[in-house]
């Protein structure tokens, strides 16, 4: 996610000395992580917000061993508690895709706390390459007919349905650029514990959930993923069985 965020900030104009900042969903702290890679030493305050618990201790964590210039929030996207024209700044890094109604009731709070004349980031995966692989793993493991993980994800590929979202929730068409790019990343271990970790986390988010006959069908699976994520574009197996993987990003750079 960290290397996503710093894609997407290339295609803004630099941060300024003094800039309020936004980590909207800010999980662990990928987006901030990026950001403060970004500014080079210069001031800015950070308000990251997010209303999983977890995932806000491990960002406390990084962010007082990284001396990062921000404020931890438990706060819900869809209800801010933030003043209306707040942030020169919002940023929405993985955000909307895994909210309701599409995240347009976020974009709206997003919209209503930024500055006049304020940037927003948002993005999505316009290609994912761990899908078609997860998916051809159900398909040939479990009966005919099963729901697909990750079905229905496909639509946030089109650069247009970010678009559509994003001006729902009241940004002005002509005011938001859309940008394409790819994002190289690499697999956290080997292959195979990997894609046994992908299997584990995706496999089951379908409507049917797991199946009694995964258990037994759990080594083909994991086989079929491997398979199938090697054929992907971008794919590279690295020293020590680690390996590249090529995404590519749909990123929109809103302005109020």
């Amino acid at each position: 996610m960290e290397n996503l965020a710093k894609v997407s900030l290339t295609f803004i104009s630099p941060i300024s000395e003094g800039a309020l900042i936004h980590d909207d969903g800010c999980g662990t702290g990928a987006a901030t992580s990026a950001i403060v890679s970004a500014i080079n030493g210069l001031s800015v305050s950070i308000k990251a917000t997010h209303i999983n618990e977890g995932a806000l201790s491990i960002y406390r964590e990084r962010a007082a061993a990284g001396h990062w210039p921000a404020e931890v929030l438990n706060m819900d996207a869809k209800a801010l508690q933030f003043a209306d024209d707040t942030f020169d700044l919002s940023f929405g890094n993985a955000l909307l895709f895994v909210l309701p109604n599409d995240g347009v009731d976020a974009v709206k709070e997003v919209y209503r706390t930024l500055k006049p004349g304020g940037t927003a980031i948002f993005n999505c995966s316009k290609y994912v390459p761990n899908v078609y692989p997860i998916q051809t793993a159900a398909r040939e493991t479990r009966p005919e007919g099963t729901p697909l993980p990750r079905q229905g994800f496909e639509k946030w590929n089109d650069p247009e349905f970010l678009l559509g979202v994003v001006a729902k929730g009241g940004f002005e068409k002509h005011k938001i650029t859309m940008q394409a790019s790819p994002v190289a990343v690499t697999t956290s271990s080997e292959l195979d514990h990997w894609a046994n970790m992908l299997w584990s986390f995706i496999g089951g988010t379908s409507a049917a959930g797991w199946l009694k006959s995964d258990e037994e069908n759990w080594d083909a699976a994991i086989e079929i993923i491997k398979r199938e994520i090697k054929k992907t574009e971008g794919f590279e197996l690295l020293p020590g069985g680690r390996a590249k993987l090529g995404f590519v990003a749909n990123v929109a750079i809103a302005t109020k």
